[in-house]
C-alpha cells in the first residue's frame, strides 16, 4: 500500500465510516460490505484523483456510489415504506438551505435529544442533509425515491424539529419559571 493512500485512509476512514453506517441504516455488515467497496475503488482510481485537496468529497462519492449501488444490486430498500408514500397535497416548497436546524448541530446533546424524536429513517435523512452535506436530489437518487415525496418528508420532518426545539424551549422556561 502507498505511504500517500495510508495517510488518506488513516485521516478520513472514521468519518468515512459514519457516514456509510447513517447510509447503511445502521447495520453492521452493509457497512462493511459498502466501505470495503468504497476502500477498494478508492485504492483502484486514485491515480484519477487529480486534485489532492479534494479527496474528502471524492472519497464521499465513492462511498454514495457504492452505497447505491449496493442497494440496487440487493434490491434492499434505502428508506422504509413509511417514506415513500407520496404526499399529493403537500406543498412543493423546501429550503435546502434552512439554517434554523445547523444552530442545534453545535450542541450534541440538543441535537440527540431532538433526533430521539424522529423514526431512523427520518433521523437519516436529516443527518444525511446536515451532517454530511448531502443534497435532497442526491438523497432522492441514492434511495431510489421520488424527490418531490423526499422533499415533502423533509418539510414534514423539519416541522416535527421545530416544534420539539420550541416545546423543550417552553419546557426550560416553565422549569426556571
Amino acid at each position: 500500500m502507498s505511504a500517500e493512500f495510508e495517510s488518506i485512509y488513516s485521516e478520513h476512514y472514521a468519518e468515512i465510516h459514519r457516514f456509510i453506517y447513517t447510509i447503511a441504516r445502521r447495520d453492521p455488515d452493509m457497512t462493511d460490505d459498502i466501505s470495503q467497496n468504497t476502500w477498494q475503488n478508492a485504492w483502484r482510481y486514485m491515480d484519477s484523483l487529480r486534485d489532492r485537496k479534494a479527496v474528502r468529497s471524492w472519497l464521499y462519492s465513492i462511498a454514495r456510489n457504492e452505497a447505491a449501488r449496493y442497494f440496487a444490486n440487493r434490491h434492499v430498500a434505502f428508506f422504509s415504506t413509511a417514506l415513500t408514500l407520496d404526499d399529493e397535497d403537500a406543498p412543493d416548497v423546501v429550503d435546502e438551505q434552512d439554517s434554523s436546524f445547523p444552530e442545534a448541530l453545535a450542541n450534541t446533546g440538543l441535537l440527540a435529544e431532538l433526533l430521539g424524536g424522529l423514526s431512523e429513517d427520518e433521523q437519516r435523512l436529516i443527518l444525511l442533509h446536515y451532517a454530511y452535506d448531502v443534497g435532497l436530489n442526491e438523497i432522492a437518487e441514492l434511495s431510489g425515491l421520488n424527490y418531490n415525496t423526499l422533499k415533502s418528508t423533509f418539510r414534514r420532518t423539519m416541522e416535527k424539529l421545530r416544534k420539539a426545539a420550541r416545546d423543550m424551549e417552553r419546557d426550560t422556561e416553565v422549569k426556571e419559571g
